[in-house]
């Protein structure tokens, strides 16, 4: 494994601004546009930007850190634990969700960039850098300055579905529920007009619980009679074989009722009929 700390030049125990300066100062001496048809400095520079790309978002350098333990001969088990850490589960719909989030929405890409050379060159995202420095705020436990980050982030870029989410946790954090719940709703309703949409079901657990917990008792009698609010949606054949049977439904009780003479009922046929019965017997 990669020693991402060494070939940074910083120590395991830098902060955000000193990763990105090491960041800055590196990527100018291997640059490929600095040194143009010198393969060497090309995979200095894509092991550069791996390097940061790990260490500066708060989840993966936590999970790298772990891996980077040295191994305890008396503990099996936690050298199993270490070598497999586990991670935290993606914001979106999938990690990949997460990775374009973060690097395109809210970003000016330059014409002509592909995903690949946008993942090879952090120095054009001015935008990725101030969100992933609010992401390490937020893991710090900074959360008063994680959330004016996060909302200064989203004056650039209103849409942003991590900012947001993270900007509803900082208020979490803060006991401010109703405005918590407010922003997961918020990201919700922009992740379902996406094309196509997002189900973001992990912020949907979330907001679950948190209307729970805002409502306290009242919301155990609540689910009692209603449905779970913001329930994970189905599936796009389950969906469509539910609204068909549902539809079929509605019109066979159209049918019937078509069918039985005016001002009658089931019941009051089933009467009659068993009132002849008992005439005939």
């Amino acid at each position: 494994m990669d020693d991402y700390y060494a070939i940074l030049g910083v120590s395991p125990q830098s902060g955000f601004t000193v990763l990105r300066q090491a960041y800055y100062r590196r990527a100018k001496e291997c640059h490929p546009d600095h040194h143009p048809g010198q393969p060497l400095k090309s995979e200095q520079f894509k092991r550069l930007v791996e390097a940061f790309n790990v260490v500066s978002d708060p989840v993966a350098r936590a999970a790298y850190d772990r891996c980077r333990q040295p191994l305890n001969w008396d503990s099996p088990a936690q050298n199993q634990a270490r070598a497999t850490p586990e991670e935290e589960p993606p914001v979106l719909d999938t990690r990949a969700d997460d990775i374009l989030e973060e690097m395109i929405v809210g970003n000016t890409i330059p014409r002509g960039t592909t995903l690949q050379t946008l993942l090879l060159d952090l120095e054009r995202t001015e935008r990725f850098m101030w969100l992933r420095e609010a992401k390490n705020l937020f893991y710090n436990g900074h959360f008063d300055a994680a959330r004016v980050r996060f909302e200064h982030y989203l004056r650039w870029s209103p849409v942003n579905l991590l900012a947001l989410y993270y900007a509803g946790r900082c208020h979490l954090q803060r006991g401010r529920y109703r405005l918590a719940a407010r922003v997961y709703a918020e990201v919700i309703r922009v992740a379902s007009r996406r094309q196509p949409p997002l189900y973001c079901y992990r912020i949907r657990r979330e907001l679950q619980q948190l209307r729970r917990k805002r409502l306290g008792w009242w919301s155990k009698w609540r689910s009692a009679w209603l449905p779970p609010p913001d329930a994970e949606p189905l599936p796009p054949d389950e969906a469509m074989r539910r609204d068909v049977s549902r539809a079929m439904r509605h019109l066979l009780r159209q049918r019937t009722r078509d069918c039985q003479p005016m001002g009658t009922a089931p019941h009051r046929l089933t009467a009659a009929a068993t009132q002849r019965k008992a005439r005939d017997t």
